[in-house]
């Protein structure tokens, strides 16, 4: 079996500061990086880091940094037959900048990614177990990529972020669907993030059918597998971060992958919070993403440190 994803590549342009700059503030940065991401990207590696047969579906520019984008995802072992190579267009940009808390503000340059379209998602390889997309590429070619034919027999989850409110039409062809608070606030309509596990459970509104499940990811308390008869908190491991790039497309790569080996969503979550935790623990996105003996080693360790004595 494998992981198809369909997302985004993007060169992430890494700024260094004490804390983050508010509206009309300009810091200094005491190191600047380039690194390689964009969340399709981002989820391809957690993917194949985690031992999934892994292929990208997804555009660059005809310049030097997509050209180094391929190299990248290629070295990882990705399958990178379905990049597509957009003349005249550059490759997509992030500039991240990441204080001492390992907190980040993003801004996103699309780039190509703004023209992966739906006529380059529509054949899903045949042996994709999974489906796997994010929201850094127009909305209606992840709708083309969920709809192509028999799709419906795979496993399709959707990474609902960045949060946009038209994407919301996408949910019924979605199998799990994966959101933060902050992306759940605006899907609910709420003005604010619900916070916590047990306000998490509002994830049920966005369920359209009995066999959909919803992950909510919380940050630092875990994440929660919502159905509409049941639901499934698993607490996050701690970690002091060095920076939280990267970490929720690790939990989801990871989860992708673990359910692609046969784990149920709720049986997966485990190894998408171990997996997320270690992420934290370099910078970076896909530099940072751990392997499945890194995300092994690491819940043996928990547990053994967490039983009592």
């Amino acid at each position: 079996m494998a992981v198809l994803v369909a997302g985004s590549i993007n060169v992430d342009l890494i700024q260094s500061v004490e804390s983050l700059p508010r509206p009309g503030e300009t810091v200094l940065a005491h190191e600047s990086v380039r690194l390689p991401g964009g969340k399709g990207a981002n989820q391809a590696v957690a993917a194949a880091r985690m031992g999934a047969t892994t292929s990208l579906i997804a555009s660059i520019g005809d310049d030097e940094a997509g050209l180094w984008m391929r190299e990248q995802i290629s070295a990882e072992g990705i399958d990178t037959s379905g990049l597509v190579t957009l003349a005249g267009q550059p490759t997509g940009t992030a500039y991240i900048a990441v204080d001492e808390a390992g907190e980040n503000q993003i801004i996103v340059a699309p780039g190509a990614n703004a023209g992966l379209d739906p006529r380059h998602v529509t054949t899903p390889a045949a042996t994709a177990k999974i489906l796997l997309a994010q929201l850094e590429v127009p909305a209606e070619t992840v709708h083309a990529f969920f709809t192509a034919p028999a799709s419906e027999e795979r496993c399709r989850i959707l990474n609902a972020a960045p949060a946009l409110p038209e994407a919301a039409s996408l949910f019924e062809h979605v199998d799990v669907l994966v959101v933060n608070e902050h992306e759940l606030a605006l899907y609910l309509g709420m003005a604010n993030a619900p916070s916590g596990p047990e306000r998490a459970l509002e994830a049920r509104q966005l369920i359209r059918r009995d066999e959909q499940v919803v992950v909510v990811t919380l940050g630092a308390q875990g994440a929660v597998a919502v159905r509409r008869g049941s639901h499934l908190h698993m607490p996050a491991i701690p970690v002091d971060p060095v920076d939280t790039i990267g970490a929720g497309d690790c939990f989801t790569g990871a989860l992708a992958a673990a359910i692609d080996a046969g784990y149920t969503v709720e049986d997966a979550l485990p190894f998408g919070n171990a997996a997320a935790a270690l992420c934290t623990q370099k910078p970076g996105a896909i530099p940072a993403m751990p392997t499945r003996r890194d995300v092994e080693t690491f819940l043996a360790a928990t547990a053994k440190s967490s039983r009592p004595r």
